[in-house]
C-alpha cells in the first residue's frame, strides 16, 4: 500500500515531465519536416534534411567534433589507467594515503563545465596566469612567445578541459574495483613471480577494463553534445556541432528553424548510437567481469 501511495504522489510530476518531453520531440520532428506554424508556408518537405546532409560545413563540424571528443576521451582513458596503477601501487606499498589521493582526483567532478572552461581560459590564454608567471620569472621575454593554447584551431584548450573533467569521472567508476582486490591475491603474484606492473596488467587491468570501457563510452557520448567548453575555448571555424546549432539559432531567422531541428535530431541520433554501443558493451563486459570474479 505504501508503494502505491508513493507512486500516486509522483504521478503529477511524471505527467508534467512526460507531456513537455513528448511535446518537445513532436515539435522538433514536425519542424524538421516543414510543419512550422510560425511561418506562413507550412507543408511536408525533406528539403531541410537534404540541405543539412549535403552541407560541407555540417560534415566539417561533424568530423571536428568526433576528432576533438575522441582525442580527449582516449587521453583520459590512458591517464585513468596510469592513475589506477598508481593507486594500486600505493595500496600495496603504502606510499601515500589512498583516500586523500582519491578525494583530490575526484574533486574536478564537482566543478561545472562552464566554470572549468573559464578557469582554463584564464590559466592558459596568452595574457593568462601562466603567461604572466613565465614573464616574471624571465623564462619568456614577450607575450608572443607563449603558445596559443586557447581559442585555437586544434582545440587544445577544449581537449585539456575535457580530459581534466573526464579523468576523475572515469577514475571514480573504476576505483571500487581496485579496492575490491583481495590482499590474498598478492600471494598468487608471488607464486608466479609477477612484478607490480605484470600483476596489474594480468590481474587488475582485466577486472577494471569493463567499468573503464563503460565510462569511456559515457564520456564520449556526453562530450558529443557538449556546448559550454567549445563555445568558450573554441574558434568560429571549425566549430563543433552544438556550437554550430547555437550560432544558427542565435541569428533569429525563422527560415533556419527547420535546419536547426534537423541538426538537433542528427546530434541526438548519433548520441543514441553511442549509447547503444555503450549498452552492448555493458552487457558483454558485465558477463566478462562476473566470469572473472
Amino acid at each position: 500500500m505504501e508503494k502505491i501511495k508513493k507512486f500516486i504522489y509522483i504521478i503529477p510530476f511524471l505527467l508534467y515531465m512526460t507531456f513537455f518531453f513528448l511535446y518537445g520531440l513532436y515539435y522538433v520532428l514536425m519542424t524538421s519536416l516543414g510543419y512550422n506554424r510560425i511561418l506562413t508556408e507550412s507543408c511536408f518537405t525533406l528539403d531541410y534534411y537534404k540541405e543539412v546532409l549535403c552541407s560541407k560545413e555540417f560534415y566539417a563540424s561533424l568530423i571536428y567534433t568526433i576528432k576533438i571528443n575522441s582525442i580527449a576521451s582516449f587521453i583520459a582513458f590512458i591517464l585513468t589507467v596510469i592513475v589506477l596503477f598508481l593507486v594500486f601501487f600505493s595500496k600495496r606499498k603504502g606510499y601515500f594515503y589512498t583516500k586523500s589521493f582519491q578525494k583530490v582526483i575526484e574533486a574536478p567532478v564537482f566543478v561545472p563545465y562552464l566554470v572549468s572552461s573559464y578557469g582554463v581560459l584564464l590559466l592558459l590564454m596568452r595574457r593568462g596566469v601562466i603567461n604572466n608567471i613565465l614573464l616574471k620569472l624571465g623564462l619568456i621575454s614577450s607575450i608572443d612567445q607563449f603558445p596559443i593554447l586557447t581559442n585555437d584551431h586544434n582545440g587544445i584548450g577544449i581537449i585539456f578541459t575535457y580530459v581534466w573533467k573526464a579523468l576523475p569521472f572515469m577514475t571514480m567508476m573504476s576505483l571500487p574495483v581496485v579496492f575490491r582486490v583481495d590482499k590474498k591475491w598478492d600471494s598468487l603474484g608471488k607464486i608466479y613471480n609477477l612484478s607490480d606492473i605484470a600483476f596489474f596488467k594480468k590481474i587488475i587491468f582485466p577486472l577494471v577494463f569493463p567499468s573503464l570501457s563503460i565510462s569511456f563510452f559515457i564520456v564520449l557520448t556526453y562530450l558529443f553534445a557538449s556546448f559550454e567548453t567549445p563555445y568558450i575555448l573554441g574558434v568560429t571555424h571549425p566549430r563543433v556541432l552544438a556550437v554550430m546549432v547555437f550560432d544558427m539559432y542565435a541569428k533569429g531567422s525563422l527560415d533556419l528553424r527547420g535546419k536547426i531541428m534537423v541538426m538537433n535530431i542528427l546530434i541526438s541520433a548519433i548520441s543514441l548510437l553511442f549509447g547503444g554501443v555503450m549498452c552492448l558493451a555493458l552487457r558483454f563486459f558485465t558477463k566478462f567481469q562476473e566470469r572473472e570474479w
